[in-house]
């Protein structure tokens, strides 16, 4: 869901509903992300084809860290790895949205060519929620982060999401792409900075 200014829920869900609602949303930070298909429910799956000129194993390092991606992305407001492995997530845009929590259990596949698919899904058990938060109803998503062949990163996410609460699905589903975007920029400015640390480490 993206940053929406302090208002009246009211305007919140006009401001919504006048978003376009195109298949294809166009590039953001070397991504292009569209709306794969819709499910009976109304709830999209979202992928997005990154190219970015930083090296992949500091895009994967921050994927696979919680504490590195919640650090990166402005709307994770808490990512917490359990004693079981499991992962709690807390997602915020601020008021009038309540926030969303998840628990969600994750898999590491390295793959032969040296990069990495993650992938994610709501666990089994969730953990107990947080004051005024709302239960998410669905989290599931991949990454696959790959080399360019340059030094650079090719990366594929997907991602099905449904924030449950009492918001109109269709509203929030609009919210979703822009979301995504965001994230994935952020994700990319994150990882350009790991890497300038690090050459500058190396000076």
């Amino acid at each position: 869901m993206s940053k929406l200014a302090a208002c009246p829920c009211r305007i919140a869900w006009i401001a919504l509903a006048l978003m376009p609602a195109a298949q294809a949303i166009g590039d953001e930070a070397g991504c292009t992300v569209e709306r794969a298909r819709v499910d009976a429910a109304g709830i999209a799956t979202y992928t997005a084809q990154c190219r970015w000129p930083v090296a992949p194993g500091l895009v994967a390092e921050i994927v696979a860290e919680p504490k590195l991606i919640a650090a990166a992305s402005s709307s994770l407001a808490e990512s917490t790895r359990l004693g079981d492995g499991r992962v709690l997530n807390v997602h915020s845009v601020g008021w009038p949205i309540d926030d969303r929590q998840s628990t969600i259990v994750t898999e590491k596949t390295p793959l032969p060519d040296g990069g990495l698919v993650l992938t994610y899904t709501l666990a089994p058990e969730q953990a107990p929620l947080g004051a005024g938060r709302v239960q998410v109803l669905r989290d599931d998503g991949r990454w696959e982060i790959r080399g360019d062949g340059d030094g650079g990163t090719q990366l594929h996410y997907e991602q099905t999401y449904d924030a449950g609460g009492s918001l109109p699905v269709s509203l929030v589903q609009r919210t979703v792409r822009a979301s995504i975007e965001e994230s994935l920029a952020e994700l990319r400015a994150a990882a350009e900075e790991s890497g300038r640390r690090a050459a500058a480490r190396e000076r």
